[in-house]
């Protein structure tokens, strides 16, 4: 018996000390980044990610606090994202090295990254996140339609069909304030289907439209931190994330089964400037798998609302704020006529133009990106060593308000700073895009497919609202910038 209870406490030891091992590990493997990282830029705290779950903190907030020294400093640092250590970039030059340098910096989305998540089961290998023959087969086909002028009639409609609907959430709010996300999400989600894949989502007319039901449902279940930092949970296929896998699958059905019985004909043109004639006549030829068919679509479905989405309710915000900018830009617009004005009578707008590009500087969609991945050896910058293997992004938000760049009022909302007229604007936004300093539309060869519709799509929508709508922010609203919080905004008509 001696022996036994001897051997037992043996095995305890044993089993003891390889879990304290283990323990000890696995939090220096989380807590300190890899001996082969640069020494000679800083570590963002481990825990940065993470405190939005246990403080409920503006994110602007916690920029300044965390990051801002950091990257002003040294232009990069290092952190722990998405069960790894990785290295953010926010300096412009080095943003535009990474650019330029497609195949030393190359796309490596989560399909590769963390193939098991439940982040990868939604989105796949796509158009975004792949690299070399597969990035060139989607590229050929998504590019031409994107590329096309698109017919301004859906985009009028849906926005008269919005501010209806502002109106009417107004009349049954107790405040008199509406919530603009969820509204705005079924206005890019009625764009999206109407103007570029040639079917109806029906989100303006059904506020349980399925797709926007889908999205409501699955967005708390993708993006929670917690999974976001540690995909390696996943493995655990915990009850939740069944769900997030079954509610992935359901929705990916769901879409590419709506877009297909929008289209029941021929998708043989090749000069369409419909998205969903292309994919779905790429998928019938057999040049696109299912997976790859479903992949892309959701890549659209994603890129083509949520993007629009945050740069309208960014916009709404900044000129809820500024009343002084919201008449002025609202005076621009109603001197161009009150019809549905012809796009290029839009384009032609000098302040319109300002005002959305320095919203998608203050506020780009996509504030932070971490999906490339260095193919050998790489000298940042003639400065930062990066082995083979590291992955590598950027902060959208921080090199938008780069100080060397923009000035020192980087941080206010001022669209003279783009110039007065279209033309000097142009040139203003190519040189800051060439030199790395506004980002939003990503840039290089990777620079986004969509960003023609998303201006197209902006200057209608904002004109209409202008031309009906007069809003300021709710003063009860905390303003604060955080994933889940967005402002009021009292809505009364223009007049």
């Amino acid at each position: 018996m001696a022996g036994l209870l001897s051997s037992l406490s043996s095995a305890t030891l044993v089993a003891v000390a390889a879990i304290t091992v283990i323990l000890f590990l696995a939090l220096v493997y989380f807590f300190i980044p890899p001996a082969s990282f640069p020494r000679n830029i800083p570590a963002i705290p481990f825990y940065y990610a993470l405190l939005p779950l246990v403080k409920d903190g503006d994110q602007e907030a916690l920029y300044h606090t965390y990051l801002e020294p950091l990257f002003e400093q040294h232009g990069a640092a290092k952190i722990f994202f998405g069960g790894r250590w990785n290295i953010l970039v926010q300096r412009p030059s080095y943003i535009a090295e990474v650019f330029k340098y497609e195949d030393t910096y190359a796309k490596s989305g989560n399909q590769k990254k963390i193939p098991y998540s439940v982040l990868a089961e939604y989105t796949g290998d796509n158009i975004i996140s792949s690299h070399g023959e597969n990035w060139k087969l989607y590229r050929s086909i998504l590019q031409p339609p994107l590329q096309q002028d698109q017919d301004p009639g859906p985009i009028w409609r849906n926005s008269r069909l919005l501010i209806s609907l502002l109106l009417e959430e107004q009349k049954t709010s107790p405040h008199g304030s509406v919530l603009l996300p969820q509204l705005l999400q079924r206005f890019t989600l009625a764009n999206l289907s109407e103007g570029l894949l040639g079917t109806s989502f029906q989100t303006l007319q059904q506020k349980d439209a399925a797709l926007h039901k889908f999205q409501m449902m699955l967005k708390p279940l993708i993006f929670d931190p917690v999974f976001l930092n540690f995909p390696f949970l996943d493995h655990f296929n915990f009850p939740s994330r069944q769900r997030a896998r079954r509610l992935a699958r359901q929705f990916a059905n769901e879409l590419c089964q709506t877009v297909q019985r929008g289209h029941q004909h021929a998708h043989t043109d090749k000069s369409t400037s419909n998205v969903g004639c292309s994919v779905i006549g790429a998928f019938e030829q057999g040049i696109l798998s299912e997976k790859q068919f479903r992949n892309n679509m959701v890549s659209v479905f994603l890129a083509g609302h949520e993007n629009p989405q945050l740069l309208l309710v960014s916009m709404m915000f900044l000129l809820g704020e500024h009343q002084e900018i919201q008449e002025r830009v609202r005076e621009e617009v109603l001197s161009l006529g009150e019809d549905e004005l012809p796009y290029s009578v839009l384009q032609s707008a000098p302040f319109l133009t300002s005002v959305i590009y320095e919203t998608l500087r203050m506020y780009p969609p996509i504030s932070q990106l971490i999906n490339r991945r260095t193919t050998k050896p790489v000298l940042l910058g003639g400065k930062i060593p990066l082995p083979a293997g590291t992955y590598i992004g950027y902060n959208a938000y921080a090199t938008n308000r780069d100080k060397q760049s923009w000035g020192a009022d980087a941080d206010e909302f001022k669209p003279e700073r783009w110039g007065r007229t279209v033309d000097e604007i142009n040139v203003t936004f190519r040189k800051a895009n060439a030199k790395g300093a506004f980002i939003s539309f990503h840039g290089g060869r990777r620079a986004c497919l969509g960003q023609k519709f998303a201006m197209f799509e902006a200057r209608i929508a904002m004109a209409e609202i202008l031309r009906s709508l007069r809003w300021k922010i709710d003063p009860t609203w905390p303003r604060r910038m955080t994933p889940v919080s967005w402002p009021s905004l009292p809505e009364k008509p223009a007049g």
